[in-house]
């Protein structure tokens, strides 16, 4: 396995040196934007990162109920999935605490770094645009950015006044669980007052897949009781209690000026969805018989089927504003103040009615502040502070983690300059982290981050990066103080509140080729990126390898472990005849312990699998489509106690035809998604053997502009 992937990641670096002077379809049209993951208004083909910006037609057809859904073709992003209500993205091998979910530059401040079956409190049909940074981004967003950043835009907050009244109105259908989504946004304003509104509405059957939701192993037939527990629950054809309903609404108003603006938000999201069969269950007879399924009456019965439930309610407060100087070196002021009123509760079924379990709260407030300058010499840079204040519990009889308030305050800087063809970027961040418990001592963690990104330019869209990042990540409420039996999970999580700060040294080699204004083979899009980070004390929930008596789950304990990962990152983009474009790409991660304990495997668990493929597309007047195939290769890498993954090709087409209705813009789409029916299990996920994704579908839908 290891020279397969080896020789993959060569070739794919070979083809993107070998093409860099080709280029992707003419007929493309990208509009130039700002990356907001860096305050000095760059373009994301300028920031020495590896960044993607999902946006435009590109984010409508990959959006999807999830945002880890919606970003699993981005290179270098997985998805973790717990059936079809959530989906977290998982940035080369790195997830939940690890990973920053932003909404427009502050944290979502939900609950889903908590455990795997908690969604991200984002809605992606409300997106205008998702910027992905790969690799470690805490030098600006703190310790929960070690990994990388996903930040979601969504323009709730006016920056400027619309000349005219502006809107849309999507509707979609899926046939991979019979959802129905519409989606509305208007924004307009007068004088010097700017107003938006949105919403969006979701509901679903269950996931639709090819066979038998839950798999069983065979090296597990002697645990008899085991084996009887999935077979009550399993369901062919579709993944049980997998239906969902979410609806979310805002509202912004700004006041804008010739210098900046100043505006608020408000956004509330409601989302009920429920855990696939098998996974959240008392080891209770009688709860048993409630909860078991009669095999010949499954298709009939599957839409009443009872299962435990998630009922999440958000309500979220934004205040944002800039103000430009005009002045020769102070550039700009930006100011975020944000506060999240979060729960969500685990409904039980019990008899005809659902009843209340444990309940997770979240009462989170954020603000930062930054300043930036450009004295138009050598040097422009920014200056920012960070304050966080994060109020959790879980409430009920089976709450495994510990109330605890943590507060964290961050001051960092960044630097740039330009000389010559050489480009130089620098940077510092100081932090603190609290942790206090309900009851115990608190924990107090001092945190220093440092970076340094060189670029050459070999031409004015060519360019090379080499960068060297040093950050450190404070353990979280859950891995300090985590103890019962999560059932959500079918685990016993343990917390260590001796563990000790992880400290990160990111090494990263990268290329860029993109020239949007050429022609032909000049305007080529290629991308590619070699990474190695050493992450020291590594914080990670280990299969002990033995079970609870009580509960009868797999005890998991947190513990700290020194660890390595490496991988590449590929994409080449160039043009054929007739408005024709293929892309080759491929990404691939590795990692491993670095000691060896007896007995045990050193792979790091739940690590996506090497993946390849082409995408063919075709781009006209009114109408454009892509075809695209991946492979995703066996994961037998799997860690200590854990089960591979099998290999799965998936084939997706997507087409949509432009056009014109009372003189305003209309699209109608359809994507068509894993054409081959493939039984397709996320080595990412931790219910990887209870809920597959969903087999071949359909989605269509029409979308109105004016």
């Amino acid at each position: 396995m290891y020279r397969v992937n080896t020789l993959a990641l060569a070739v794919a670096c070979a083809l993107s040196a070998s093409v860099s002077a080709q280029t992707a379809n003419q007929n493309e049209t990208l509009e130039e934007v700002n990356v907001t993951v860096s305050p000095l208004a760059k373009s994301a083909d300028a920031v020495a990162a590896p960044v993607s910006v999902l946006n435009g037609d590109a984010l409508r057809k990959s959006a999807s109920a999830t945002l880890g859904q919606t970003l699993n073709s981005q290179l270098g992003v997985a998805n973790a999935s717990f059936g079809g209500g959530v989906g977290l993205p998982v940035i080369r091998g790195q997830s939940a605490n690890r990973v920053k979910i932003l909404s427009d530059n502050l944290d979502v401040a939900d609950a889903s770094n908590t455990s795997s079956d908690h969604a991200a409190s984002i809605e992606p049909l409300l997106a205008n645009s998702i910027e992905i940074l790969r690799g470690p981004a805490a030098l600006r967003y703190g310790s929960g950015a070690i990994g990388g950043v996903v930040n979601v835009i969504d323009g709730r907050i006016p920056s400027k006044v619309p000349e005219a009244l502006e809107g849309a109105v999507e509707m979609r259908h899926d046939t991979a669980n019979e959802q129905d989504a519409g989606v509305f946004r208007l924004q307009g304003g007068a004088g010097s007052l700017a107003w938006y509104l949105d919403g969006v509405y979701r509901e679903n059957g269950n996931t639709q897949i090819p066979g038998l939701a839950i798999l069983e192993h065979e090296e597990h037939e002697e645990h008899e009781g085991e084996e009887a527990h999935e077979e009550e629950f399993n369901t062919d054809g579709f993944v049980g209690n997998t239906n969902a309903r979410a609806k979310s609404g805002s509202a912004g108003l700004s006041w804008v000026t010739d210098s900046g603006f100043i505006g608020l938000s408000v956004n509330r999201l409601e989302n009920n969805y429920g855990i696939p069969l098998g996974t959240h269950a008392h080891h209770d007879e009688e709860e048993g018989e409630e909860h078991a399924l009669e095999e010949e009456h499954a298709h009939e019965e599957h839409e009443e089927e009872a299962g435990v439930r998630i009922d999440l309610v958000q309500t979220r407060y934004d205040l944002k504003g800039e103000h430009d100087f005009g002045d020769d070196y102070w550039d700009k002021l930006s100011f975020r103040l944000g506060h999240t009123d979060y729960e969500h509760v685990e409904l039980e079924p019990h008899e005809d009615h659902f009843h209340e379990g444990t309940k997770f709260t979240n009462d989170a407030w954020e603000s930062r502040i930054e300043l930036t300058h450009d004295d138009g010499g050598e040097w422009r840079g920014a200056y920012g502070l960070q304050l966080s204040r994060k109020d959790f519990a879980a409430i009920g009889d089976e709450a495994f983690i510990r109330p605890s308030v943590t507060r964290a305050i961050g001051a960092f800087t960044m630097k740039e300059r330009e000389w010559g063809k050489w480009h130089l970027d620098l940077g510092a961040r100081l932090e603190n982290v609290n942790v206090e418990p309900e009851y115990g001592n608190d924990k107090d963690f001092d945190l220093i981050g440092l970076s340094a990104a060189l670029q050459y330019f070999l031409a004015e869209h060519q360019h090379l990066s080499l960068g060297l990042t040093s950050a450190e990540r404070a353990p979280v409420a859950e891995e300090l103080f985590a103890d019962g039996a999560h059932l959500a999970e079918s685990r016993y999580i343990i917390g260590d509140e001796n563990l000790d700060k992880e400290n990160s040294i990111n090494l990263e080699l990268g290329y860029h080729h993109h020239n949007k204004e050429a022609s032909g083979w000049h305007a080529a899009k290629v991308e590619a990126n070699v990474f190695y980070n050493r992450i020291g004390d590594y914080i990670y929930a280990a299969n002990t390898g033995l079970v609870d008596e009580e509960s009868e789950f797999d005890i998991y304990g947190y513990a700290n472990r020194d660890a390595t990962f490496y991988g590449a990152e590929a994409s080449v983009q160039f043009p054929l005849a007739a408005g024709l474009s293929l892309t080759l790409f491929g990404d691939s991660v590795r990692a491993s312990f670095d000691d060896r304990i007896a007995g045990e495997s050193r792979d790091v668990p739940r690590l996506p699998p090497l993946r390849y493929g082409f995408a063919l597309g075709g781009d006209y007047d009114s109408w454009n489509w892509q075809w695209r195939n991946t492979r995703a290769t066996e994961q037998d890498r799997a860690g200590a106690f854990e089960e591979s993954t099998d290999a799965y090709t998936r084939m997706d087409l997507t087409a949509q035809y432009n056009f014109k209705l009372a003189g305003n813009d209309a699209v109608v789409f359809a994507n068509a998604r894993n054409l081959l029916d493939e039984e397709i299990r996320n080595s990412t996920s931790l219910l990887r053997d209870y809920a597959p994704e969903a087999g071949r579908s359909i989605e269509a839908g029409v979308r109105f502009h004016f």
